[in-house]
This record gives structure tokens, sequence and C-alpha cells, in this order.
């Protein structure tokens, strides 16, 4: 069986299995609808009903309610916020910090909602972001929905934490698989790295150490007789042909 090579087909597949691995022991940070639910009672529902109810008032026949809101499950903030990045560093790659303006986060809505729409050359029709930014809004509002955005910030903040060290990790994998030109070289090296290898790649580096050890095996036997055998050998043929 031939030797296993450390091409970049397997490379590949190796660090994309990390990269399955890392998230299933780090799981994605995601959002969920009770922060969004609630900024969008505090924020929207009385202003788009006060909207809507005008809407079909005073444009009967003329718009659409769907010219105006959209029905979406989703909630769209956007606002100025730091979060977390990689950089390199003496050669290394490190987590940094970045301020980052204009932050846009999506965040699911328990059930579907009006919002005022916004044209979307990609998605259709989608609800504007809201400012979430807490210096901008209403002081009647702000100290009720701070909570709630102060929630979804944290959560978009330890994802973009999450992500910057799963890169960090990726490229100590790519950096330690390129120091080895062969599958075996690697799993002697790093044992745990099996779990990242198929099946029939291990397969392939243990026949190759079972038949290596069938050869040192056959030549242990070999080795007690052959200097007498070697010497017969050596000798027939210096005397050469009868």
């Amino acid at each position: 069986m031939a030797t296993v090579r450390m091409a970049d087909y397997l490379q590949r597949e190796i660090v994309n299995n990390f990269k399955r691995l890392y998230d299933k022991s780090n799981p994605e940070i995601k959002q969920d609808t009770v922060d969004a639910d609630a900024l969008y009672e505090t924020l929207l529902s009385g202003k788009v009903r006060a909207l809507e109810e005008f809407m079909r008032h005073q444009f009967a026949g003329i718009l659409q309610l769907n010219d105006v809101l959209v029905e979406t499950e989703e909630l769209t903030l956007k606002t100025d916020m730091m979060l977390f990045d990689t950089t390199y560093k003496d050669g290394e790659r490190v987590i940094c910090e970045n301020f980052v303006d204009d932050t846009e986060i999506t965040v699911p809505l328990s059930t579907p909602v009006w919002m005022i729409c916004k044209p979307d050359s990609w998605r259709g029709e989608s609800g504007v972001p809201i400012n979430a930014n807490i210096g901008n809004l209403p002081e009647e509002v702000a100290e009720s929905a701070k909570p709630y955005i102060d929630s979804i910030k944290k959560k978009h903040q330890d994802e973009s934490h999450r992500q910057a060290k799963k890169r960090i990790d990726t490229d100590k994998v790519e950096q330690t698989l390129e120091q080895f030109t062969t599958l075996n070289q690697a799993l002697k090296a790093w044992p745990a790295l099996s779990k990242l290898v198929s099946q029939e790649k291990i397969s392939k580096v243990h026949e190759k150490q079972q038949r290596k050890r069938k050869e040192q095996q056959q030549r242990s036997k070999i080795e007690p007789i052959e200097q007498n055998l070697n010497k017969t050998i050596l000798t027939a043929t210096l005397l050469g042909d009868d």
C-alpha cells in the first residue's frame, strides 16, 4: 500500500473537519427571539400600528399597505460597537478589538410583524434597520430599550470573539500540517489528528505499519543464520562455476 502523502486535498479535509469539530465544541452564539420581541414591543409596536391605521384610512385605494409596510420575521439593528477580529503581531495571528460603525445585527422574532419596508435588491424587501445607538433614541424609550439592545450586542460581540478564536486555531492546524510530508508522520507527532482524518486513510497507515512489523519479524528470523549462509554464498561465488 502506498504512503499517504500530506497532499493539499488531505490538508483541506483535515482543516474542514477541525472547523466542524470546533463548532461542535464551541457552538455558535445565536440570537434568541426574547430580546427582539421585547425590543419591537418597546420601540415599534405602537407606532407601526398607528401607521397601519393611518395607511388604511388616509391612503385607502391609493396605496397598498405593503407598499409601505412589510411582514417580517426578523429585526435588524444598526449600531456602533466594539467587535473582535484577528491581526498579525510578530508573525503570529492574534485576537484584536475593532470599533465598527453601523454594524448590522439581525435578530429573529417569534412571530411575523409589520415593519417599515426597505427596498433590497438582494432579498426583495426587508424591514429598515433600527437605530440602536442608545444616545440617539428618545429619552422616554431609551431606558426601557437599553437592556434588550445590550443583550443583543453582547451576543453579537461574543460570537465575533468565537469566530476570531476559530480563525486562530484553524491557522495553527494549517501551520502544523505543513511540517509533515506524510500522514504517518503527522499521526505519530499528533495522535488526536486521527479524529480529523477519514477511516480509509487511517487504515492505509495501519496497513503500512503492519507490513513494516512483518518485515521486521521476518528479518529477525534470518539474522541468526544469516552470517553462515552468506559465507557459503560468498565462497561459492568466489570459486566460480565448475
